[in-house]
Order: C-alpha cells, then structure tokens, then sequence
C-alpha cells in the first residue's frame, strides 16, 4: 500500500568540507591504502560490488579487487589507477617479487589475522579480478558483520628493500571494507536524465537490491525501479511504490501479461507523485497517491492481452501471405517444376522471410531461386550428355583487354603517375624502366593477380558503375598492387642478382651450379681414340635460405579521410601512405639485396683473428680503436619465421672490454629501449671498433680497461689509401681506376667469372671522375662518362650507384663482380590486412584507422659462388688510427 512519503531535499545536498582533511602534495611513489575511512566532500556513494559467499566458503572464488579511472581523495590528491598498473600488479604477483603471500584482512588491520588469501590474479575487462581463498574470520566479517567491498592496497613504484630493484606497481594486500574510496567495482547501472538539471543525487542502497534480488517476481520490480530512476526518485521516495507493487504482484503471480501492466500503472503513479515534488521545489514534502484500485489494473490487463493477440494474428496472416506470394512466383517463373519441386525451393527461401519482408524482396528471392533451379536442371541434362563441369583454380592475368588493366590505368592516371616522365618516376634505375625489372614486376604481379583476382574484379567493378568507396572498409587492392609494382620498378639491385618467385615455407630451396676448376680444363679436351671422356666439371647442387619479413603499419584519421575521400574509387587518403611504403619497402629491399652482395663477398676467403688485444689505446680518451685487419666481416645469423636463431652464427665477433663480453648495438624492432650498458659499433669496411651506451651516446672506455676482440677479416678485397701525399689529384684517381681493373683480372682471370657490374656511391663516383683518364685528352677505350658526368663504365664495366639506407657500401667500398649470382626471390607479394579502428595506449578509441601490410622475401648468395665478387676497400692511412 502507498500511503506517505516524507522526503528531505536539503538532506541530500553535497556536505561541506570536512575540517582538517585537505589534499596535499605526495611524492612520487605513493603508498595507497583504499579504505575511505574519510568520505571526501560532496561524497556520492554507489553501490560497489557485493562479495556473496556460497553455502560451501572452503572453496575458493572470485572477487574484484580494483578497477582502472582517474580519481581523487583527500589523502592522496589526484591519482589514476592504468591498465598498465593492473599488468603490472599481475606480473608482480606471479614473479612474488614481494616475497610473500598477498593476503586479505579487515579494515586494513594486518594484527587482526587474514580474511582470505590470494592464490591468482587476473585483469578482466579494465578490472583487477583475485581468485581468493576464504578462512572463517573472513567469512564471518562478511556474513556476519557486513564487510561487503574490497579494498586494494598497492604501491605505484615498488623497490624491494634488499636489491633496490624497482618494480613497478605491486598489490600488496586488500582490506574488507564498508566504504571503498573506488566506487563502480561491479556496478549496477542506473538510467538518468543528463538533460534534466536534479536538486539531489541518486542513491541505491545495498538493503534494498539484496531485497530485489532475493524474490523470484525481481524482474518487474527492477522495471519499474528503473523507470522511477528514469523520472527522478530515490530509494527512499521509490521504496513505497515498490512495496505496494511487491503486494500487487503476489496476487497476480505468474500471469506475465498482468505483471506487466502493472508495472505501467505503477509508473503512472510515480509520474504523477514527481511531479508533486518538483512543484515543490525541495524542502520536506509529504506526497499521498491513492492505491491503484483492481478494476485499473483489470482493465490494463484486458487491454494489454487483447493487444498482444491483434498483433500476434496479424503477423501470422501477413507471414502466410508473403510465403504464398513466393510459391506462386516460383511456380510463374519456372512453368516446368513440379509442385514437390516449387515446395522443395519456397521451403528453401521461407527462412529468409518475416511478415514485415516487402513484396519486392519476397519475388527478389523468388527470382533466385528460379535461377538456381533452372541451373541445376542444365547441369543435369549436360552430365547426361556427357558432359563435366570444368575443374580447378580461376587464374586471372593481366592483359591489354581486361578489367584489371583498365582499373591500374585509372589508378596511375589518378596518382600522377601516367604523368610522371621516365627520368622522374624512374630516377633510381637511371631514368629508365628497366627490361628486366619490368618482367620480374609483372611475375609478381601475376601471382598478386591470382591471388586478389576477386576483388581486383569488384573494384573494377564500382569503377565502371561510378559508385562506392571502397577505403571505407579496406585499401583497395589495386593500391596494393600499385605499391607492389612500383618498388619492384625502382629497385636497382634487380638488375644485379637472379631473380624469381618461391612458394612461402620455412625454408627456401635454392638450386644452382657452378664450375669445378679442378675437373677438365682445355687440355683435358685432348681425349684420343679409346680413352675416356672426362666430364666438364659442371657441379649442379642446392642450397637453403629463410624468408626475410617485410611488415609495415599506417594509420588515417577520419578527417583526413573526410577530407580526401570524395571520389569514386576512394584511395586519395590513402595515397602518400601508398607513396611512403613505395620509398620504405623498395629501400628495405634494395638494402637486402646490396649488403648480400657485399657481404657474401667479404665471406669469401674470410679469415678468423682470435683475441687480438687494443688495451694499449685505452687511455680515457680516445674512443674509436681499429683493429689489425680489414674488412671485418659481418657475422651472419639467420632466423626463422618466429624470429628464433637458427644454427650457430658464422662469423662471429666477441668484444670484451672490462671482463665483459659486450654486445653490437642495434635498434629493436618493437622499437623498445636497450638495457641499460655499453655496447660495440663496428665500421665493418674499416674496421674501427667504438662504444655507446644504451640510448645510442658515445661511451669513452675508462684508462686500462682490457680490450680483446675476436673476428674475421676478409681476405678477398685490395685496399685503396685516399691520402693524395704529393700525388696530383687526377694521378691519384687514375690509381684507383688501375686498382679496379685489377680486381676485374682477378675474378675474370683466376675464377673464370664475368665481370659486368661495378657498384660504387655517388660521393665515391665524383671523386673518381676527376681521374686523369677522364680528361679529354687522356681518355681510355672502355673507360668513360655518363651523360650526367658521372663515371658511366670502367674497363668496360658498367658502373651502378646504391641508393638505400643501412647498406654495407657508404662511401668507402666499391664492389666487382659478375651479376646475377646472388638469388633473389619473391615469397609472398606485399598485401596490406583490413583496416580498423585505432586506440590509444589505454586501449580509448581516437576516431582513426589503421592497417599494416606484409611481404616476405629471400636474398642468398650460394657458397660456391661467393667468389663471383670482390671488392675494393677505400680508407685514409692518416684517419685510420685509434682517436
């Protein structure tokens, strides 16, 4: 029964501060106990979550600890509680770095003994969840004594107290509480108006959802709770209402129909009763509503039932006309099907209909299945006469003619391309596409056609018919394809190595053949009448390579999309994203090819130098140390799929420096810091040894450190001294020239390749067209210009020029040798994955999207044909000292 209700606005009004609780500045490294024993001001308590023992407490169960947000308390100011600090605290608690147990007590008072302990922690959805075990003083402050809420006590910036290691963010207990400062643990969600300015707070208290959850009628009193919310009550105004529902609900029992309606004439009510309070205007009112007399609720019932049949019985009916309107069109659409067979397709199609399906659709699915039955009726009477249906894969190229030619037409006309001229668009490659990167481009792009064949064919499709934006969802695959295409057009390197395609697999298997120089030679040709025949020598073998992973992330924001997507086939966003990856993944691959060539070279006749000692240059000031020989090799390790070492590394190089090995500094991959140290770079063409720390900075060895180093060195390179002394500059140059022409009598003369290619840098390029050779009066046969200067061909040698970051030439190696030698294969054409939404470090949306693309490739120089290269190794005898 409703009779009264005395609500007290101004009793919920936000309290004063509290004297002598101000919030004031803590250190870093705070140390938080989260028992609110001290409501802050304008406390507005929600309900946390409840902890519910089950009748057998010895077994253990799963409680929230804390969960992640911004928040504030008079004791600690503002702090935040992250996703990383809930990483953290778990993987404290597995390593135990606290060395104990983690326990749970009461009210944070550890003298009084453990409420429970911790046996596992885990983070669900931005929450810190415990697996606990319970003793019978926890389960009694619980059942007995009301401690309902956890309380979690950790310390943001943990240090152990025998190492000083720092830690991070450690759980080092939790309390039972009654007034948890971290409120929404497990929260019950409640529905406000946010455009409704409100006197008063809302408040739930944990009696009055213990009493509705403890009645099986739950679910319509938490309805109607919820629309009381909705119009402004508290637990304190909406308990009346819902005890005089509670009554009304035990006589209607278990008609749903009637309890329903009831909950609608009981909202009726509050309507009206919140009314009365806001004319009010706050203070102390008294609100009296007369108690719902049977005959209202009757008739709501009658009216709700009579409702629910009218809409069931017309839904019915519009459902049998619908399924009748598709057998009749199936039966017009295909006069030669039997009534079993138009039932045997209506039944087919009848799920896909409801009783608000339109007409249209109804004879859209007809029309379908008529297409497939008169299909099927071909396919048969084609079997009977003998006929099969073809088998195997579609395999889609690239012609003059079809639609994917077209659509790459419009897509380079798009990005400029067709615009472009040759020395513009093919600068890397000497201002011309090259024959042989043309072919290779277009075998890979064959495959790349084999495999997006189908969308390449939708997205042609949305071309021609003016419609769609197909970057809403995914790059186009015709972006992908532009990608691929253009870096294999630029990369110089094609014209230098074998090229192909390989299935992708663990490993790559690499045949080749090579001359055994010790088999017949000329004189061995000399066989008379009767003697045998000696075989030429030709050796046909295999070796194994690993794919090389080639992975590349972008992200677009949705106003640069806005921005540029207005277009029929809508890429623009994407587009220097496009342009970036050309550049980043043609130099990736190009600087693959190039330290192959030249490393394979070193490899070839290297020679190991063990514990060679450069302690007598440590003296606390210099920091660059070159060893006894150069070139040093570069050690080779090779990986697997998973980024595992595979085999022992050949080559190898130990530097020790103080007692300690000391590790090659390089950059990680994840782009996560080094540890903290010292570690070596070696300038491998030189071989000068220095040191920096972790971060990269120069390190400078303390006076007397021992420093040893282990090493190869290459014994297949001649070495040029750039120190002029009192030779004229173009006298000076033509000595190189000379020291090149030696190195192509070596590979031609002893190893009985064919020398063709010389690759050099620029700056080295200029430098030596200063030649004396070069002048118009002293100019060789064979040795000569380009038309833009630079040295074009040297003993009729054509000369190449590296463009790529990180590879091995710089501007102090110039490499001989005979092209094609060293195998380069395409396994998996670059393919960019779906976009998606983007998010933050804390996992938050930021309205952006984000993909990555993927290649893989393999470079492999054969054993037996490393010898087809050699180099010249360009250093000043003057700069090569230790400094």
């Amino acid at each position: 029964m409703f009779k009264r209700s005395r609500v007290s606005m101004g009793a919920l009004v936000a309290l004063a501060a509290m004297a002598g609780v101000a919030a004031s500045a803590v250190p870093e490294g705070r140390h938080f106990l989260l028992e609110d024993n001290n409501a802050a001001p304008g406390t507005v308590r929600f309900l946390s979550q409840v902890i519910e023992l089950g009748a057998d407490t010895s077994k253990p169960s799963w409680v929230t600890v804390t969960r992640t947000g911004d928040f504030t308390d008079p004791r600690y100011g503002q702090f935040s509680i992250t996703p990383t600090m809930l990483a953290q605290m778990v993987s404290n608690f597995d390593k135990r770095v606290t060395g104990q147990d983690v326990y749970i007590d009461v009210a944070h008072k550890h003298s009084d003994g453990a409420a429970a302990k911790v046996v596992k922690l885990e983070v669900q959805d931005n929450r810190l969840r415990a697996l606990v075990e319970w003793t019978p003083f926890g389960v009694s402050a619980v059942k007995d004594r009301g401690f309902a809420y956890l309380s979690a006590e950790f310390h943001e910036a943990w240090t152990d107290n025998e190492k000083g290691a720092a830690h991070g963010c450690v759980l080092l207990g939790a309390g039972l509480t009654i007034r948890p400062v971290i409120k929404h643990l497990d929260p019950v969600q409640l529905s406000t108006d946010d455009n409704e300015e409100r006197p008063y707070r809302l408040l739930l208290s944990p009696n009055l959802l213990k009493q509705l959850t403890g009645t099986d009628m739950n679910k319509y009193l938490k309805a109607l709770l919820a629309r009381l919310i909705t119009l402004g009550f508290t637990d304190v105004t909406a308990k009346p209402l819902l005890d005089a529902t509670e009554k009304q609900l035990a006589a209607i029992e278990t008609d749903e129909a009637k309890c329903l309606a009831l909950v609608e004439t009981m909202a009726a009510a509050g309507d009206a009763a919140m009314k009365q309070i806001k004319q009010a205007g706050g203070g102390n009112v008294t609100i009296t509503l007369a108690n719902p007399e049977p005959a209202d609720i009757e008739g709501a019932v009658t009216k709700a039932l009579a409702a629910r049949d009218t809409a069931a019985a017309g839904a019915k009916t519009a459902l049998e006309t619908k399924l009748k309107l598709l057998s009749d069109e199936i039966a017009a659409g295909d006069k030669t099907l039997t009534p079993e067979g138009v039932k045997k397709f209506a039944d087919d199609y009848a799920p896909m209909i409801t009783a608000v399906t339109t007409d249209e659709q109804v004879k859209h699915l007809a029309a379908l299945a008529v297409a497939q039955a008169q299909a099927l009726s071909a396919a048969r009477k084609l079997a009977g006469l003998g006929y099969n249906p073809a088998s195997g894969s579609v395999h889609i190229t690239v012609d003059d003619s079809n639609s994917i030619k077209k659509l790459q037409e419009h897509v380079d006309k798009r990005l400029s391309l067709t615009d472009e001229k040759d020395p513009e668009r093919f600068q890397t490659t000497g201002g011309q596409l090259l024959p042989r990167n043309k072919a290779f481009a277009e075998k890979c792009l064959a495959e790349f056609d084999q495999l997006h064949g189908r969308q390449l064919f939708e997205e042609s499709k949305k071309l021609a018919a003016g419609v769609g934006s197909v970057s809403d969802v995914a790059v186009p695959k015709i972006a992908e394809r532009t990608v691929l295409r253009e870096a294999l057009y630029g990369l110089m390197s094609l014209g230098l190595v074998d090229v192909g395609t390989s299935p992708f697999t663990n490993v790559i298997t690499i045949p080749y053949s090579y001359r055994d120089t010790t088999a017949a030679g000329v004189e061995g040709l000399r066989r008379y009448e009767g003697q045998a025949i000696r075989k030429g020598g030709i050796i046909q073998t295999e070796e194994e390579t690993r794919p090389i992973p080639q992975k590349l992330a972008f992200q677009l924001s949705s106003e640069m999309r806005m921005l540029l997507g207005d277009s029929v086939i809508n890429f623009e966003p994407v587009a220097e994203n496009m342009r970036n990856m050309v550049r980043i993944v043609g130099e990736d691959v190009e600087a693959i090819n190039l330290n192959e060539l030249a490393r394979s070279a070193d490899e070839y006749g290297a020679t190991a130098v063990v514990g060679e000692a450069l302690t007598a240059n440590v003296n606390g000031v210099k920091r660059i140390f070159p060893v006894a020989n150069f070139p040093v090799v570069k050690p080779r390790k090779v990986y697997d799929l998973k980024g595992v070492q595979q085999g022992a590394t050949v080559n190898p190089i130990v530097v020790t420096l103080n007692a300690v090995v000391r590790e090659e500094f390089r950059v990680n991959p994840d782009g996560s810091a080094l540890a903290a140290g010292v570690y070596y770079v070696m300038n491998y063409n030189l071989g000068e040894l220095e040191f920096v720390t972790e971060t990269g900075a120069a390190f400078v060895p303390t006076n007397l450190w021992v420093l040893t180093i282990s090493y190869s060195y290459s014994t297949n390179a001649n070495k040029f001294d750039t120190d002029l002394g009192a030779t004229a500059v173009d006298v000076h140059w033509d000595k190189l020239l000379f020291a090149i022409g030696g190195r192509k009598a070596v590979i031609e003369d002893d190893r009985f390749y064919n020398p063709n290619m010389i690759l050099m840098s620029g700056n080295v390029n200029n430098s030596l067209s200063q030649a004396k050779t070069f002048q118009a009066n002293s100019a060789r046969v064979a040795t000569g210009l380009a038309g833009d200067g630079s040295v074009g061909f040297i003993k009729d040698m054509p000369v190449w020029r590296p463009r790529a970051p990180r590879s091995a030439f710089g501007d102090t190696r110039i490499l001989v040798g005979e092209r094609g030698t060293t195998r380069f294969r395409m396994v998996k054409p670059w393919s960019v994955n779906p976009m998606e939404q983007a998010r933050d470090a804390n996992g938050a949306f930021i309205d952006a999207q984000e993909s990555f693309g993927t290649q893989w490739v393999g470079s492999h120089t054969p054993t037996q044909l490393k010898s087809s290269k050699t180099s010249v190794i360009l250093y000043s005898a003057t700069g090569r000292v230790a400094r």
